[in-house]
């Protein structure tokens, strides 16, 4: 059961990575127009290399913990983020690279931008670790909730839907098995990967470009990559400090949320060795060429429950330091179709949001829910400003209802965290952590860390107008009772 449940651990965590890889090597050479010799001989092993590092560290850490509890652990699941790849190929490097005609500065900001980024995710990440007894529970599931139902389970799902027989096909029979024998043996994930690819090959869905893979199986070592701080590459990087503020920001609170996940299986990592692994080792990847940060994934629930243990992340880092350093990463990308690999994320998503629910009691589910739809409204204004882009959409947040969901989107997971934090105190009468919740939610709307682009002064807009108000109704009970109090 342990062999099967590891295998499917290795597979789906595996893919999840990769896929953001496969994505970002079609960026990063067809829009960005990266030099392909620096993509496959630089780029691609040092990415894997330091998703390797990153495996068997948390591999190390969850067998340190098995000795120490002399109980089966789980290794934490990890990889690359996928916000800081899409965010930093499109809103980083791509507008860089056009603006100076320059693709290669623009790879040179990223790498310090991740780098950046890793310090301010490990400082952010262990404040946050010794603030966490103050944010109530549903807070943090919430975000955990929402982004586990919205970027794995509904971003993926209508992917899928377009090729009903290799995609959705293999994610209901692995539903449904799942469903109705929790304890097959089966490899569900590595039979579906493979279901999936054979049906997309015999539909015509997807050909194998085998003539194309003309990659040599050499050995590719990343090589000692000195950060390039010429004022160029300073003055690009600060232009987008806010942006890289504000991820560091939102991953962190990602991490605190996932350990908490981890906790509702009996799996009690330490939190800020945790965190520091996570942020070191992303920061110190960028001195071998990786511009991508590196993180914690959800689902960790999940996989402990399908019997995962420690040797899964130790067998998807060897995975990863094989395709990275041999070349054969690229030939795999041309022989599995993408969206095969989904249903995986699917299933967690659903799962990770349904355990979410189990973790509160049932009056605070309504917090719960409240806290979920900035995330999934993120997720459909996302796909409507890609839309715009698609077909030139100029006028785009003149289109009626875009400047709401514009508002609700951005900085989500933060928004999530505070409104909820708001309310849980709200529920309970506490009043004065009610204000102050509402004070937080002031202060990052006006540095624009929520309903914001990027972190800009707003101290006069509308939204902070109501949380000062907020401010002043949650204060209201407490100078009654104190009126009541004195009168008596």
């Amino acid at each position: 059961m342990t062999s099967h449940a590891n295998l499917n651990a290795t597979v789906g965590i595996f893919f999840d990575s990769f896929a953001k890889i496969a994505v970002s090597i079609a960026v990063l050479g067809g829009v960005i127009h990266l030099d392909p010799s620096l993509i496959n001989k630089q780029i691609i092993p040092s990415i894997c290399v330091s998703l390797f590092i990153l495996n068997y560290a948390y591999f190390w850490q969850a067998k340190r913990l098995k000795k120490q509890t002399a109980q089966s652990v789980t290794a934490l699941p990890s990889g690359l983020q996928a916000s800081c790849v899409f965010v930093w190929l499109f809103a980083l490097m791509l507008p860089i690279a056009s603006k100076t005609h320059n693709p290669l500065l623009a790879y040179q900001v990223a790498l310090l931008a991740n780098l950046l980024n890793g310090i301010f995710f490990t400082i952010f990440g262990l404040i946050l670790i010794r603030l966490k007894n103050l944010i109530p529970p549903p807070a943090l599931f919430s975000g955990l909730a929402g982004t586990a139902f919205t970027w794995l389970a509904v971003n993926n799902l209508p992917i899928i839907a377009e090729h009903p027989l290799s995609g959705l096909l293999p994610l209901l029979v692995i539903l449904g098995i799942t469903l109705a024998r929790p304890n097959t043996k089966l490899p569900l994930i590595m039979l579906g990967v493979i279901a999936g690819t054979l049906i997309a090959v015999l539909t015509h869905e997807f050909n194998w470009q085998l003539s194309n893979l003309s990659l040599e199986l050499t050995l590719h070592l990343p090589q000692f990559v000195p950060l390039n701080i010429s004022h160029a590459i300073i003055d690009n990087c600060l232009q987008y400090l806010p942006l890289i503020l504000a991820f560091a920001l939102i991953d962190a609170i990602s991490a605190v949320q996932i350990l908490e996940e981890s906790k509702l299986s009996g799996d009690i990592f330490n939190p800020n060795q945790s965190i520091l692994i996570s942020g070191i080792i992303s920061s110190c990847s960028s001195f071998i060429g990786n511009p991508f940060a590196m993180a914690l994934f959800f689902g960790h629930y999940s996989w402990k429950k399908s019997g995962a243990t420690e040797n899964y992340s130790l067998y998807n880092g060897l995975v990863y330091l094989v395709l990275g350093l041999s070349g054969s990463a690229i030939i795999l990308i041309n022989l599995i179709p993408e969206w095969v690999t989904l249903p995986i994320l699917i299933i967690i998503g659903i799962t990770t949001t349904a355990i979410s629910f189990g973790a509160l009691k049932p009056r605070e589910h309504i917090l719960l829910v409240i806290g979920m739809i900035p995330i999934l409204i993120e997720l459909i204004y996302n796909k409507l400003e890609i839309f715009a882009l698609q077909n030139n959409i100029t006028n785009f947040m003149q289109q009626p209802d875009i400047a709401g969901l514009f508002i609700l989107a951005k900085g989500s997971i933060l928004f999530s965290l505070l409104l909820t934090t708001a309310f849980y105190y709200i529920m309970n009468h506490k009043w004065l952590s009610a204000a102050i919740s509402c004070g937080l939610l002031s202060l990052f709307c006006s540095i624009g860390f929520i309903h914001s682009q990027t972190p800009s002064l707003h101290f006069m807009s509308q939204m902070n107008y109501i949380y000062l108000i907020s401010i002043i109704c949650c204060l209201i009970p407490i100078i009654i009772k104190k009126y009541h109090v004195n009168k008596i």
